[in-house]
């Protein structure tokens, strides 16, 4: 994992990006929360954000390699990032199932039920097309099933993108970007009964195919790093810009939504423009240009998207359990916003930041050793720990 380059600039643009991402989940899931649910164009922004999410990962991880880093430092820093706040949240979601009155057995014994959540816990669950674990526990830890996949495989990734020639790595995007409109092809021979609840009617297995199993969501991934690998090698021409980009991913959603099938909105419609919107982003740090997502409130608020992906959906049950489901989506979204960004402060700030300082890196007992040096955080890029 060694890199040719010292990790290259900070871009806070990224930061705020994510929290743009993190809040269309956020209204996504709004839209299902009241009585009358129905489909609204809303429902498009959580698989477009996820896969945003995906892509910003991967291109994230690899602009901020480290120099010298080894596998099992990049997975130990992984696992301190991802694993506290996902269980403190799974966590919560139990206690409020426990006071609401749902039960959490729903087989033979206790054991079982117990048993059954396990998979959720490690984030293994989405590997199979069994819906009571993939929706077990906090929901949305299916995309972290998806990361920690992403994760494991990233030093072997990063190493084979790496040897690419730099004037191929535009061939390799386009293989990549082609590997994502594969998926929703393949699934097509899928198929099974809708699932209840989700907004679109895709055959259950074609639902699993296409959006929950990692190996079909690592194409988004490894786009990521091949970006962010061509960007290294000198890529800093001024191209398509962030605005422009932003309109082609509205105009790709549009089309797609009106002449493709429902499993093609998940990511293939949205995963060119995604890719350009983040690379325009990211530009406009690398140029010093004036960038909407640098600001202070942006930065602060990507720094705990992290956590408040993950007790978005508690903080909107909880507003919609105490306003007994009277209220539409739009009224308990609003109500739950100041909520849920409350509830990720705290998980920031008690759980997330203290173990990444704590467990991040090894600490050496060697007497008077001299201490590590502070590096850029990958999933935090514009602040250093």
């Amino acid at each position: 994992m060694t890199p040719t380059n010292p990790p290259p600039e900070r871009l806070p643009s990224l930061t705020g990006l994510r929290f743009v991402a993190a809040f269309g989940v956020y209204i996504c899931h709004a839209a299902f929360i009241g009585p009358g649910r129905s489909w609204m164009p809303t429902e498009l922004l959580g698989p477009l954000a996820v896969s945003l999410f995906f892509i910003l990962s991967g291109f994230v991880l690899t602009r901020f390699a480290r120099p010298g880093d080894t596998a099992r430092a990049f997975w130990r820093r992984r696992v301190v990032k991802i694993y506290p706040n996902h269980l403190i949240a799974w966590v919560l979601f139990m206690i409020y199932f426990l006071v609401i009155g749902v039960a959490v057995a729903q087989s033979g014994s206790v054991l079982a039920s117990v048993l059954a959540l396990v998979p959720g816990v490690l984030l293994v669950h989405t590997w199979l097309p069994n819906y009571h674990l993939i929706g077990s526990g906090n929901i949305v830890s299916w995309s972290l099933a998806c990361e920690v996949f992403f994760y494991l495989l990233f030093p072997l990734l990063l190493a084979l993108v790496r040897r690419i020639p730099p004037r191929r790595l535009a061939a390799a995007g386009v293989c990549m970007a082609a590997a994502v409109w594969t998926v929703p092809v393949v699934s097509c021979a899928l198929g099974g009964a809708p699932l209840p609840g989700f907004p679109w009617p895709v055959p259950r297995d074609q639902l699993w195919f296409a959006y929950f199993l990692p190996l079909c969501r690592l194409p988004e991934f490894v786009l990521g790093i091949i970006l962010a690998t061509g960007m290294r090698s000198g890529d800093r021409k001024r191209r398509m810009g962030m605005w422009a980009s932003s309109a082609l991913l509205l105009a790709s959603l549009t089309l797609g939504a009106t002449g493709l099938p429902p499993v093609f909105l998940f990511a293939a419609v949205g995963v060119v423009p995604l890719t350009l919107l983040i690379r325009a982003t990211a530009a406009l740090d690398l140029r010093g240009a004036r960038s909407p997502l640098r600001t202070p409130v942006m930065v602060f608020l990507g720094e705990i998207s992290y956590a408040f992906y993950l007790v978005h959906t508690l903080a909107l049950m909880v507003v919609n359990h105490l306003t007994g489901d009277a209220w539409s989506g739009l009224a308990t979204g609003v109500l739950g916003l100041p909520v849920a960004l409350l509830m990720a402060w705290l998980l920031y700030t008690l759980v997330e930041r203290p173990c990444m300082r704590r467990f991040a890196r090894r600490r050496r007992a060697t007497p008077g050793s001299a201490p590590a040096r502070a590096t850029a955080d990958p999933e935090k890029p514009g602040k250093v720990v």
